[in-house]
């Protein structure tokens, strides 16, 4: 009996050590957790500072942000992922007016402008205003920025400096012009005479009235080119369709053409609207008929080609068969009083080049020796075509 109590008791002994061997393991367990739960408490906390102060560190930021865009110039437009307008600053309001926010680009571009979005550099707006466009996508989110800079006074600035170098150049260059008129005026004067003569056939008569109505025109062009230099691509500007002004282009580089019984060709496959002024433009095609027209007098190929680009914007190919042009001429095709010709002024294609600057365009130039020359000039559209017509072919009688 005294066995079994003290069995009993050795293991009621053993077990309560064992408890308190639990028990000081678990006390030893809850005293780490609540250092590990005060340094996880110490640690969120100064998180939270550091994110509080961050985030006031933004907010201030974001505020400076809010007054700079309000403060500039220029007007802003923040486009989200759909090109849709999320933000925008004051004088994004007073350029491209109301309403702009949630609007699509596409549409305050038209609504503003007149034509569709094309990705160019500069717009005129329909208030007159010359705008220049800046767009730069955003790096940490989808959309874009929008930054559209008026400038139109220094373009207004701009254009006066180069009118009065304009002016500067011609009075220097006077003397030369009064020569090159003064030659095929003494020529038409001489000529005339001859017309007097009693003695005179017809076939004669009519050959020297040619000859006079040909210097006169010379002289004619001269002074058409002097002052479309000077004026500097500045024309009342009308709505065009591009249809009838290629028949009117047609009809009218054919006359040109048909004393020289030169073979022209009209394709147009293009349609649609312009804004520009007619006779200015009429005047760019025949300037560079005449430039072909020189370099190959005889035998000549003039093709005029219209078509669309990707954009929608209208192509002006103006290709012949002539000699070509080397590199050192290409490079001064465009400067102004440069010519390969004795009788030239140098001023034939400066005053393309200006018109076609003067209507939102450009124009470039290929060529090579014995390869033929092509002209491109590439003008906005007004309004975009709803299908473009066949190709329509012309020549010059």
């Amino acid at each position: 009996m005294n066995l079994a109590t003290d069995g009993r008791t050795r293991q009621l002994q053993d077990a309560f050590q064992a408890f308190n061997r639990l028990s000081e393991q678990l006390e030893g367990s809850y005293r780490e957790l609540e250092q590990r739960v005060q340094r996880l408490n110490e640690e969120l906390a100064a998180a939270r500072s550091e994110r509080l102060r961050q985030l006031a560190e933004k907010e201030r930021l974001a505020e400076r942000l809010q007054k700079l865009l309000s403060a500039l110039p220029a007007a802003v437009v923040v486009l989200d992922g759909k090109d849709c307008i999320q933000e925008c600053n004051p004088a994004a309001l007073a350029l491209l007016g109301e309403p702009l926010l949630g609007r699509p680009w596409s549409e305050v571009h038209l609504r503003a402008v007149g034509v569709a979005s094309s990705g160019a550099p500069e717009v005129v707006l329909k208030n007159g205003r010359v705008v220049s466009v800046t767009r730069r996508p955003l790096e940490s989110e989808p959309g874009s920025i929008v930054v559209l800079q008026d400038v139109t006074e220094v373009r207004a600035m701009q254009d006066t400096i180069h009118r009065n170098q304009r002016l500067s150049a011609m009075g220097e260059m006077a003397a030369g012009m009064a020569h090159q008129i003064r030659t095929p005026l003494a020529t038409a004067l001489l000529y005339v005479s001859q017309l007097g003569r009693s003695d005179l056939r017809a076939d004669d008569r009519r050959r020297f009235a040619d000859k006079v109505l040909a210097r006169l025109r010379h002289m004619e062009s001269q002074v058409n080119d002097m002052l479309s230099f000077a004026k500097g691509g500045r024309f009342g500007m009308e709505v065009l369709s591009v249809k009838e002004f290629l028949d009117e282009a047609r009809a009218s580089l054919e006359t040109q053409l048909r004393p020289l019984q030169a073979n022209f060709v009209l394709e147009n496959i293009a349609d649609g609207r312009l804004t520009a002024n007619k006779e200015a433009l009429l005047g760019v095609l025949g300037n560079l008929a005449d430039n072909a027209a020189n370099a190959r007098p005889q035998g000549l190929h003039l093709t005029l080609r219209a078509e669309l680009d990707a954009d929608a914007h209208l192509l002006l190919r103006v290709c012949d068969n002539g000699p070509g042009m080397a590199s050192e001429t290409l490079e001064r095709i465009f400067d102004p009083f440069f010519t390969t010709r004795s009788e030239g002024t140098g001023l034939g294609l400066a005053v393309v080049q200006a018109v076609i600057q003067a209507h939102n365009g450009q124009v470039g130039v290929h060529s090579r020796p014995g390869k033929g020359t092509e002209f491109t000039i590439t003008l906005p559209l007004r309004e975009a075509p709803a299908a473009c017509h066949e190709t329509e072919y012309r020549r010059a009688s």
